[in-house]
C-alpha cells in the first residue's frame, strides 16, 4: 500500500498516474473516495500512523509541498514540521519514506525553498528513508508548463537575465520509473540523495525557442535584470499580493548549485532521456 502525499498536485499526480494498477492512498486536503486521506503538514503524527497502520501502509512517497511560501521561517514552520510529523508517522507505522526533493536543494544554497527541502532530505536519509533530487520536470504543469503556455500565448517572453541559466530536464516517465525502482528497493542502501535528471544542461533561453519551434511560434525574448525582478515581486508579496511566482524562484533559478552531482544515478544505471 502506497502513499502519496500532494496526489493532487502536478509532481505527485504525475507519480500517482504512474502507479494506477496498484495499491495507492492519495493523501489530499479533500477527499474525493475511498482510496483518498484527508492529510495537511498539520495532521499529527499519531492520527496519521493510525491511519497508516490501518490502511496497511508499507510506503510513503512524500510530493506534497507548499509552493507559494517564499520565506524560510515560513516554511519551516509548515512544510518542513509537517514532513517531520509525517516522517515520524512512517516510522511508527513501519513504512518506507521516499521524499520527492529538488536540484534546488544542496549544501550552501541560498533559496528558502531550497534550503528547506535540504532540511527534510537530511530527516530522511537519517530515518533510512530514499531522497530522489528532481530536475525540471517536463510536464503541462509546473514551471515546465507555464513556460509552454506563456510560449502558446504571446509572441514576447521575458527572460530573467541573460537566458543562460542550465536547466537540467527530467522527462516525467523517467520520474516514474524511478520512484517504482526505489518502491521495489532498488535504492536500499543508498545514503545520500540521488539527483534525477539528464545531465546534459539545456540553458533556458535555447528550452523557450525550443518549445516555441515545437509549437510552429516564433517568439521574442525580452532579457530583465534578475535583481529588478526581485525587487519587484518582493515588493508585492509585502504588499500581500499573489501573483503565481515568487521572489524566492528567481534566487534558486539564479544561485543554482554549480555542480549537480549526477554519479549516484549514474552508479545505479539510471539514463534520464534528453529533450528528444
Amino acid at each position: 500500500m502506497i502513499a502519496i502525499t500532494g496526489a493532487s498536485g502536478f509532481v505527485g499526480g504525475i507519480i500517482a498516474t504512474g502507479l494506477a494498477g496498484q495499491n495507492v492512498l492519495r493523501l489530499v486536503r479533500r477527499p474525493a473516495g475511498p482510496d483518498d486521506l484527508a492529510w495537511s503538514f498539520a495532521t499529527p503524527a499519531n492520527v496519521l500512523a493510525a491511519a497508516f497502520s490501518a490502511r496497511g501502509v508499507t510506503h510513503v512517497v512524500h510530493a506534497a509541498w507548499d509552493m507559494q511560501a517564499s520565506k524560510l521561517a515560513e516554511l519551516e514552520a509548515g512544510c518542513v514540521a509537517g514532513s517531520l510529523r509525517l516522517l515520524e508517522a512512517a516510522t511508527a507505522a513501519g513504512a518506507r519514506v521516499i521524499f520527492i526533493s529538488t536540484i534546488s536543494a544542496f549544501t550552501g544554497a541560498r533559496s528558502a525553498y531550497g534550503r528547506a527541502k535540504l532540511q527534510v532530505e537530511q530527516a530522511v536519509l537519517a530515518a533510512g528513508g530514499i531522497v530522489l533530487r528532481l530536475g525540471l520536470v517536463m510536464g503541462d504543469g509546473g514551471m515546465f508548463g507555464s513556460l509552454r503556455a506563456t510560449v502558446a500565448k504571446g509572441k514576447f517572453v521575458p527572460m530573467i537575465g541573460s537566458g543562460k541559466a542550465p536547466q537540467f530536464l527530467l522527462p516525467e516517465a523517467a520520474l516514474v520509473e524511478a520512484v517504482q525502482a526505489a518502491l521495489r528497493g532498488d535504492f536500499d542502501g543508498e545514503h545520500c540523495p540521488i539527483t534525477l535528471a539528464n545531465p546534459t544542461p539545456v540553458p533556458f533561453r535555447d528550452m523557450v525557442q525550443r518549445l516555441a519551434r515545437g509549437q510552429g511560434r516564433q517568439v521574442t525574448l525580452l532579457p530583465v535584470p534578475w535583481q529588478l525582478l526581485y525587487a519587484a515581486f518582493r515588493t508585492a508579496e509585502a504588499l500581500g499580493l499573489k501573483l503565481g511566482f515568487k521572489s524566492d524562484s528567481i534566487v534558486s533559478f539564479i544561485y543554482q548549485n554549480p555542480a549537480p552531482d549526477f554519479s549516484v544515478q549514474s552508479r545505479l544505471g539510471i539514463n534520464p532521456p534528453g529533450w528528444d
